[in-house]
């Protein structure tokens, strides 16, 4: 591997840790950074899984944290457009439904700045989620420890995801509808309603 030849001893555990743990998460990786003994790893643009070399280039390790799910509909519109109702806005951000496991229906920011899905404390209890595996999330508001789960799938609209990977906050009063839900998506965000086009 080319990889192995540009790291050293301490940054090769860490990726061999972030190999194990890629049989542990069944998607990718939620948090924008990773905590790496006391100092936190800068991220790089788009970048959701990865090992900071010891030349301080970061190294995108997304192929080994899995995939994003499944963000593939469970049926199709004839138009390839799927539309999300827009219920409200808070601070000019838009609140939508999102129904999780066919039956736990919440109120969510739909976060285009977001990586992933991340649910509260209480939205986790509500659906009997339990953390099966933890982590650090780089917020706006600093590093925050989250745990992380599966669900079985995320409904917002015409648009079905299964199997995806979820975060939960702590700290977070309501949940954000991120990437891993709509980022295969051209994403039109109207008045009323938000345009997932197939791309």
């Amino acid at each position: 591997m080319i990889i192995l030849g540009i790291l050293n001893r301490k940054s090769l555990y860490y990726l061999l840790i972030i190999m194990a743990l890629k049989h542990i998460l069944s998607t990718s990786v939620v948090v924008t950074g990773i905590i790496l003994g006391s100092s936190v790893v800068a991220t790089q643009a788009q970048q959701s899984c990865f090992l900071q070399g010891a030349n301080g280039q970061n190294i995108d390790l997304g192929h080994l944290c899995g995939g994003s799910g499944s963000s593939q509909p469970s049926a199709s519109p004839k138009t390839g457009v799927f539309t999300v109702p827009i219920k409200r806005r808070d601070s000019g951000i838009p609140v939508v439904d999102v129904t999780f496991n066919g039956r736990h229906t919440f109120e969510m920011l739909f976060d285009t700045g977001a990586s992933g899905i991340t649910i509260s404390t209480d939205m986790a209890e509500s659906m009997g989620l339990e953390a099966q595996a933890g982590a650090f999330s780089q917020t706006a508001g600093g590093v925050v420890p989250i745990g992380l789960s599966t669900v079985s799938s995320v409904k917002a609209g015409e648009l079905t995801s299964s199997n995806l990977q979820v975060a939960i906050n702590p700290a977070l009063p309501v949940g954000l509808l991120g990437q891993t839900f709509y980022g295969h998506y051209d994403v039109v965000i109207k008045q009323e309603t938000i345009e997932l086009r197939t791309r």
